[in-house]
């Protein structure tokens, strides 16, 4: 029995979750098949790796709970059971063994160990017949069936033998694609807050330990797997379900290394170390990255498979007007669905790990195909187009309120916050010498406005103008002529007020990055045809950076919703957006778009919400992507063309002529071969960009 778990269901779509290692006792090949032979079950789809089995299947005929009962009723082959771990792909050398043995084999018993051998394509096809399914499986049954018929046993062994090595060369590409990307994904977890003696430390995560508690705010990653132990949150977990909302978690539930608080706080008893979860974090990117499937990679599928009819029908109308079983065997010796099911994903997982190679990070074949399909892209301003590492130029105090406290006061509370403006912050009051030991309450950070918490009894804000003006009613009159000056500079504006009264303005000063204009020009020539900025700092901050930048069009004092409300209007009047950003106000932005651009040094949820992440501290690694997205797409097209074009002269040559089906079975392997090193060809080295 499978231990399952049902954690998302929408009608017509169920994901449901089984503990890895327990899912490696089972033959996933074997999986999907008792599953898709379920009437009402239209695809399955299932990740050893994270655990994960989708299932697509027509609600009017199964329910949800009905396909957990199937799950569940799995049963492990024996020797899985066992306790051996799940197969490698099939060593090259076991075909090797088949070949000798064929040689040596007496002609004798040849003919019943051909027969033996044919059991499992027989078996295969049975199955797809009994699910009035007219698949690959079923041909290639038939093309055995077929020889043994007609009393070829020789022309029988050599099919099954080139059927094999096809199978053991998909195995093994994918198999070798998947240890290559792996290897270049890592996933960087820094410092964390703990509770000890009741009050807060900052750590590296590296030092946690099975015990301590762990507090997480709203932003940012939960690093360890551990049971909330205080607070509620609603978390993102689309890392381990696939689902993208939020799940509600509160005390004594249990929560997962690579999720994200999207709201709340939450005080976490660490379970296992964080060492401990990293290893099945990356192996679950990849099998996300595997299950994030293309629009053209899922028509390349669909394709194939309706092409799989006309191989009958080629070969009963050869059968019927006088080409006999043998010439009949030929048209069934050639599939489409072989070149084209194999180099697909292997030019996604080639350009994926090419593209962490050079700073950019696909979270999948969608994300990569978004890209190359964009034309036209959306920069926040802050951390995105100026630099991420702002610097607090100089302090502003008013109503008798010292520089150096209210430095102290601003460095206390922004600590427990990963934004840019927050470090600039920490490291201007460092510099000083000026130590913030805690002295608040609770603090809250709130969306797009700031921070609340109280400081000596008394209610103290850090945040916009809009914050402190509009929400919190504080009169900001007296700094009027200094946020003049503020705004002529380009710089922008902090403010801070304790028990209602403006305290401070911090000014920061935000440069544009230098690679900027160039990236913009670039992306241009790359096809992107419009470029525009969105922010929530001050219209004349905003409009002195877009001058600068050369950008197409701005907006500036938005919030969150105002800037989804834009991405969408976008979308709705045809556009492909790519929405590029780096902090939690930029998350619905970076949802409503066509695919989402996290920086480097950016928020956790936005990289948790984003298709791709910069891995690199620049924007260069977007023109990269664009480049290699465009002719990843551009390969995959050519390389169903050619698959198209060669088998069908191989399928032309079977009807005919006179061959028994051996030697087109054997090029058809070649050109699945062909097509396979060419889909793990480097993408940059080919010619330039378009």
């Amino acid at each position: 029995m499978l231990g399952a778990a049902l954690v998302h269901a929408l009608p017509g779509r169920a994901r449901f979750r089984v503990s890895p290692p327990e899912l490696r006792a089972y033959e996933t090949q074997e999986i999907g098949q008792a599953l898709s032979d379920i009437p009402g079950v239209a695809s399955v789809s299932v990740n050893p790796l994270s655990g994960s089995i989708l299932i697509l299947y027509d609600d009017r005929i199964i329910s949800a709970s009905a396909l957990l009962a199937a799950v569940r009723k799995l049963n492990p082959p024996l020797e899985k059971a066992a306790g051996k771990q799940s197969k490698k792909p099939q060593n090259p050398y076991s075909l090797a063994a088949s070949i000798i043995f064929r040689l040596v084999c007496p002609p004798q018993i040849k003919p019943f160990i051909t027969a033996f051998r044919a059991l499992p394509f027989f078996q295969r096809g049975l199955k797809s017949l009994a699910a009035l399914k007219m698949d690959v499986p079923l041909l290639d049954a038939s093309a055995v069936a077929l020889s043994l018929a007609c009393g070829d046993y020789d022309s029988a062994s050599t099919l099954m033998l080139l059927l094999n090595t096809g199978e053991c060369l998909e195995e093994w590409a994918k198999y070798r694609s998947r240890e290559n990307l792996a290897e270049k994904l890592s996933i960087a977890i820094g410092n964390v807050w703990i509770k000890r003696e009741n009050d807060e430390t900052d750590i590296p995560a590296s030092r946690l330990e099975p015990g301590d508690l762990v507090v997480i705010r709203m932003g940012a990653m939960i690093p360890v797997d551990g049971r909330v132990v205080s607070g509620s949150a609603m978390v993102n977990e689309s890392s381990m379900t696939g689902e993208s909302h939020a799940v509600f978690r509160e005390t004594n539930d249990s929560v997962h290394a690579g999720t994200v608080v999207e709201e709340g706080e939450i005080t976490v008893e660490v379970r296992k170390k964080a060492d401990d979860t990293r290893f099945q974090k990356i192996l679950s990117l990849i099998a996300q990255s595997e299950a994030s499937k293309a629009g053209i990679e899922l028509k390349s599928r669909e394709l194939a498979d309706r092409l799989v009819p006309f191989s009958f029908l080629a070969a009963g109308i050869t059968a019927l007007f006088g080409g006999g079983l043998k010439r009949a065997r030929s048209a069934l010796s050639v599939d489409y669905s072989c070149p084209v099911k194999l180099s697909t994903p292997l030019v996604f997982l080639s350009a994926m790990r090419e593209g962490l190679s050079n700073g950019i990070f696909f979270k999948g074949g969608a994300s990569l195909e978004a890209l190359a399909e964009v034309d036209t892209i959306v920069f926040d301003k802050t951390g995105t187009l100026t630099k991420a590492a702002p610097a607090l130029d100089r302090v502003i105090p008013y109503h008798d309120f010292k520089e150096e406290r209210v430095l102290k006061i601003a460095a206390c509370m922004e600590e427990h916050f990963p934004h840019p403006v927050a470090k600039s912050i920490l490291r201007y009051a460092t510099e000083r010498g000026i130590k913030h030991r805690e002295e608040h309450s609770t603090v809250t950070y709130i969306a797009a406005h700031g921070i609340v918490t109280s400081y000596h009894g008394k209610r103290t804000v850090i945040g916009s103008r809009h914050f402190i003006r509009e929400d919190e009613h504080i009169d900001v009159s007296i700094a009027a002529d200094d946020e003049a000056k503020i705004s002529a500079e380009g710089k922008s504006p902090l403010y801070l007020a304790i028990d209602g009264i403006l305290a401070a303005i911090f000014v920061i000063d935000d440069p544009p990055r230098e690679e900027v204009p160039e990236v913009i020009a670039m992306l241009r020539k790359l096809g992107i045809k419009r470029v525009y900025m969105l922010s929530g700092d001050n219209r004349r901050s905003v409009e002195n950076i877009a001058k600068r930048l050369g950008v197409d069009s701005f907006r500036g004092e938005l919030l969150p919703d105002e800037k989804t409300a834009i991405i969408r209007n976008l979308r709705e009047r045809g556009l492909r957006v790519a929405m590029v950003g780096d902090g939690m106000n930029d998350s619905p932005a970076m949802s409503a778009a066509t695919v989402g651009v996290a920086m480097k040094e950016g928020s956790d949820l936005s990289r948790e919400v984003a298709g791709i992440t910069l891995k690199a501290p620049n924007l260069y690694p977007l023109v990269i992507g664009r480049i290699i997205a465009g002719r990843a797409v551009k390969k995959i097209r050519t390389n169903i063309g050619l698959a198209a074009g060669i088998n069908s002269g191989l399928m032309r040559a079977g009807i005919a002529g006179s061959d028994t089906g051996n030697t087109l079975m054997l090029l058809h392997n070649l050109t699945t071969l062909m097509l396979s090193v060419n889909s793990m060809r480097p993408l940059l080295s080919e010619g330039k960009s378009e």
